[in-house]
């Protein structure tokens, strides 16, 4: 199957050098918004550079399982994370992203584990599934900051993914890739709905910038 659309390697590690030099560029104007704004300003470029390589990853995985690949990502899971961020407020929101993100960790990994047993060892498709557990780690860590900036007397909610492991049932190769493409599909489109998340944060919600301007103040007060 050709991958006309694909995101090859080299294209998403020209793409990551943009977003960060272009973070890097402003990294001052960040800071002039508190440590809130600063974190925001760094997790939204990361959102939408996972974005891309989950959409890669996936057409890397559907070219990876021989015919019929289409039809195995038609057929639901149960046991696959949602995409749907749930919550009433920014805590509640940002700490849904939090467990979610370990789930979908833990879900990939598994999905890496039965790979392992299906493709040679040089093929993309493991680089890019151990690729993605290292940005859903990075990014789990930039929101929990957040979390812990905006609502310092509130920890993080904790991912039932850290008291306990996703369990795999035995499954035949035909299950597992039904398996892998639902868990691939779904975690391509929470990132998606994480990075708007997180965009709205930054431009909608004053949350960042009321509390970094309680905090100036409070330092004002103390230093007079």
């Amino acid at each position: 199957m050709a991958l006309q659309h694909a995101w090859n390697p080299p294209a998403l590690a020209l793409l990551s050098l943009v977003l960060v030099l272009s973070a890097e560029g402003s990294v001052s104007r960040c800071w002039s918004g508190g440590e809130c704004a600063c974190l925001l300003h760094k997790s939204i470029p990361l959102s939408k550079l996972m974005v891309r390589q989950a959409e890669g990853l996936l057409t890397t995985y559907k070219s990876s399982q021989g015919d019929f690949s289409e039809m195995f990502c038609k057929l639901p899971v149960k046991e696959v994370p949602r995409v749907e961020i749930t919550g009433y407020g920014t805590a509640e929101r940002l700490r849904n992203i939090h467990a979610t993100l370990g789930l979908f960790r833990q879900h990939i990994t598994m999905v890496l584990e039965e790979q392992k047993n299906l493709q040679d060892w040089e093929n993309p498709l493991l680089k890019g599934l151990q690729d993605a557990q290292t940005y859903i780690t990075n990014l789990a860590g930039s929101v929990s900051r957040i979390l812990q900036t905006l609502f310092p007397n509130e920890p993080p909610e904790v991912s039932e993914s850290d008291h306990s492991s996703v369990t795999s049932p035995a499954r035949n190769i035909f299950q597992q890739k039904i398996y892998g493409c639902a868990v691939l599909t779904n975690h391509k489109d929470f990132l998606s709905h994480v990075h708007h998340e997180l965009k709205d944060l930054k431009f909608k919600d004053q949350t960042c910038l009321s509390r970094t301007g309680r905090s100036l103040r409070g330092a004002k007060r103390r230093t007079s």
